[in-house]
């Protein structure tokens, strides 16, 4: 796996804040869906 950094500032910084913040929910979203659709989702 390889993970790349970048160091932003200003309105550059703001734009990648809200595009992980998007792609993040998406992820929850999907994965929520995933457990569900798999009866994952009750309690232990």
């Amino acid at each position: 796996m390889t993970f790349e950094i970048q160091v932003a500032g200003g309105a550059e910084a703001e734009r990648l804040r809200l595009e992980q913040t998007q792609v993040l929910w998406e992820v929850t979203q999907w994965a929520a869906q995933r457990r569900s659709e798999n009866g994952q989702d009750r309690a232990a």
